[in-house]
Order: structure tokens, then C-alpha cells, then sequence
């Protein structure tokens, strides 16, 4: 019996430099059926003429190019509208996926709406930098969104989920990304499970859309009332979400509630009551994060 198609979406913007290993780990997949949606944002560099290179030679590799600059987001949407799979995947365009990444995922989504695995980090040649995702951040199974609406431990290039639950968390919304909305749909939905198993190996460098914060390529500081306006928007954009988890929902409505640039003793309550919920994620000491939700009291933005 056949294997059910796995479509890989992939999103590219003047990735000339590392698409090749890229492309050649995922043709390389264990994992027998599979078909690879390469969606190209605007490149200007040679990024096109390598891809349809490639799918001369592979008829399972398909490129679709934006009219006009979309950005990340909107890119891999519209990969997940063109795709055919009743799973998709998520690739950068820099990484080295190991042979066994989506055979190990397709076995471990199980019921859950997605899964995501580790990483290692290594640097622009491929060599490891003696870190994985799990040295920076906690991660975990989550059966309720509360850790995203602080920050997202869910990479992009990790997950594996199933078509029918990304088609039906449409559209994603321009300014959330990607990664962060589906982890908080898949929480707040039927869960999101984690293989504690390096899948990926995640490369750092000059030129990273968005890397951890090893990498090289730091974006510009906003200003605090800018931050602050950034995320009230995400916070009100992920109230909006297609979810059913109760908890979710009603973590994400009181944290929209008590986001305001006043001192507040309810704030900081808030935080306490549901310290194991949103601060999980945060590889800190418990003391620290205790610390933390004192500082809610005073502290604007989150």
C-alpha cells in the first residue's frame, strides 16, 4: 500500500548560495512519496534558473513564482494552497534536512494536527555549532497555545502537519509568522507533538530571513512604543484564531486584557496564575521567571 503524498513546501528569495544541499537532502528522504512546491518570492540572482534545473530532472519538484514580493509568510501560504499532500512540510532554503526527517514525522503526527522535531545549529559550511533548538528554548508537546503568546518554540523548518488543518487555519494573517500561527492553531486545536530527535541541521549566517539569536545577521532595534503596538496587533490577530481550546481562548483574551501601558497589580497575578503555562518555553531558572512575572507589574510590553 502506498504512503500518503508528503508535499514539501519550500520558500525562496535569492537563495542561490545554499539551495542546491537544500534541495539534494530532501530529494534524498527516505520517505518514498513526496512532491517538492518550491515558491520563489522575487529572487533576482540565479535562484530561478537552478530551480527549474532541478525540475527538468525531477518530476515531483514543481516552481511556482510570485508576482510581486510577498514576504514569508504569504509565500509559504500560498505553497500550502498549491500543494497536493495530505501532509505538508515546511523547508528554508539554507538548511540540510537528515534522510529519515519525514518518514520519523509522518509515524509521530499520530492525531495530533502537527509535530515538530529538533535541530542543530551549524554554521554557514555546515559544521556544527555544539548547539540544538533544545540548548536555547524549552520544547514540548502542547495541547494548548499559552507558550506562543510570549514567543514561538515551534520552528517553520521542523514541522510536518497534516493539509486538512493548515488549509482550513487560512489565510494566515500578513504580519504573524508562519511558524507562530500554525503552532498556535495546532496547540489550540488537536495539539502539536515534538520528536526529541535532531532532523534538521539549521544554518546560521550573514543572510538568514530569520535565525536564532547566534546568528550573525541581527535585525534593526525598534523603539519600545513600536514593539508594543507590534504585539498588541499579534495578540489581537491570535484572539482571532480558528481554535477550540477553551484555555487557549481565555489565556489569550485576559493577556489582550491586561496589555496596557499602565502599572498593574493584575498583571502581574495573572502572570503568577499562569506561570507553567505561558512561560514554559523560556529556558530560564525558576527563580527568573518568577522574577519575570513581578516585573509584569511595572513592565508595558511582553
Amino acid at each position: 500500500m502506498q504512503q500518503a503524498l508528503v508535499s514539501v513546501v519550500l520558500a525562496t528569495y535569492n537563495g542561490e548560495r545554499f539551495l542546491p544541499q537544500q534541495l539534494d537532502s530532501i530529494l534524498q528522504q527516505t520517505y518514498p512519496n513526496l512532491e517538492i512546491v518550491v515558491v520563489d518570492d522575487g529572487s533576482k540572482d540565479g535562484t530561478i534558473a537552478l530551480i527549474q534545473d532541478y525540475a527538468s530532472r525531477y518530476p515531483n519538484l514543481r516552481l511556482i513564482q510570485n508576482e510581486k514580493n510577498l514576504g514569508v509568510t504569504k509565500t509559504f501560504e500560498r505553497g500550502i494552497q498549491e500543494s497536493r499532500g495530505a501532509y505538508i512540510a515546511f523547508s528554508d532554503q539554507d538548511d540540510l534536512w537528515l534522510p529519515e526527517k519525514l518518514q520519523v514525522l509522518t509515524e509521530a503526527i499520530g492525531d495530533y494536527d502537527a509535530v515538530y522535531a529538533n535541530s542543530l545549529l551549524v554554521d554557514e559550511h555546515g559544521q556544527s555549532l555544539g548547539r540544538s533548538f533544545t540548548t536555547i528554548m524549552n520544547m514540548a508537546t502542547y495541547t494548548h497555545a499559552g507558550s506562543f503568546l510570549l514567543s514561538n518554540s515551534v520552528p517553520g523548518h521542523a514541522i510536518l502537519a497534516k493539509a486538512d488543518f493548515l488549509k482550513s487555519i487560512l489565510p494566515i494573517p500578513a504580519t504573524v509568522l508562519y511558524d507562530l500561527w500554525i503552532g498556535f492553531c495546532a496547540g489550540g486545536n488537536n495539539g502539536i507533538a515534538f520528536v526529541d530527535k535532531v532532523l534538521v541541521h539549521y544554518r546560521q549566517h550573514d543572510s538568514n530571513t530569520v535565525g536564532t539569536r547566534l546568528s550573525s545577521n541581527k535585525r534593526k532595534k525598534k523603539s519600545a512604543q513600536q514593539e508594543f503596538e507590534e504585539k498588541k496587533k499579534e495578540l489581537q490577530l491570535l484572539a482571532q484564531a480558528p481554535v477550540k481550546d477553551p484555555f487557549t481562548k481565555k489565556l489569550v483574551n485576559e493577556m489582550l486584557q491586561h496589555f496596557h501601558q499602565r502599572w498593574s497589580f493584575a498583571r502581574s497575578a495573572f502572570f503568577f496564575r499562569n506561570f507553567d503555562a505561558l512561560l514554559f518555553s523560556k529556558q530560564k531558572p525558576r527563580f527568573r521567571k518568577k522574577l519575570y512575572c513581578l516585573k509584569m507589574f511595572f513592565k508595558p510590553n511582553y
